[in-house]
């Protein structure tokens, strides 16, 4: 089924620089899994969507910085985020908008040139100031009526890759990535990723 998206959205979707994304309930389906190993350490278990990971390496091609922004700390969402060549992680970041201002004094991106994607309260403070506020389908209603686009998909079930695509349309660079595809010559940028805890 062909999504549609709003002229405001088409617009906004121009004019940023960077996507950021939260985690549990965005990139994944927001279950939290644990195991105890035999040294008694718990580690946790993330279950991450690949169509989401090839989205964001998509942005990545076409210019656009990308990143995530946690509450918590776990290697294996760094891990992840090195994997796809991302830009930004921040962790440990109990008041999310505070990547925000990370961003325009140590990187010179402004809020307005940034997409956020959210799915919880938490998420609000970053949403009210981003130029394109982004919501996954099982967003809390808080966080769909603030959004510019909400996926029909759900966080986990690549909602992350639909809304990359649907950037990448609005900017007029998705037949690129295709044809780079086809051809066999995508090749996606790698990016040292900063790693921001704290905020």
């Amino acid at each position: 089924m062909k999504q549609t998206v709003s002229p405001s959205f088409i617009q906004k979707a121009k004019h940023i620089k960077v996507l950021l994304t939260d985690v549990d309930g965005v990139m994944t389906d927001g279950t939290l899994s644990f195991f105890t190993d035999s040294q008694g350490h718990t580690h946790e278990i993330k279950n991450f969507e690949s169509l989401d990971g090839m989205g964001l390496m998509y942005l990545a091609a076409c210019g656009i910085k990308t990143g995530i922004i946690s509450r918590g700390t776990s290697p294996t969402l760094e891990y992840w985020a090195k994997i796809l060549g991302m830009d930004f992680l921040f962790y440990n970041t109990s008041v999310k908008a505070h990547a925000l201002d990370y961003l325009q004094q140590h990187h010179g991106i402004r809020a307005e040139e940034t997409a956020f994607i959210g799915d919880d309260l938490i998420d609000l403070g970053v949403l009210d100031r981003v130029g394109l506020p982004l919501a996954v389908a099982n967003s809390v209603a808080e966080i769909r009526a603030l959004a510019a686009y909400t996926s029909p998909r759900c966080g986990g079930h690549a909602a992350v890759r639909d809304i990359a695509e649907q950037i990448l349309k609005a900017r007029g660079e998705w037949e690129r990535i295709v044809t780079q595809n086809r051809q066999g010559t995508f090749r996606p940028p790698q990016h040292a990723l900063c790693v921001v805890k704290g905020l």
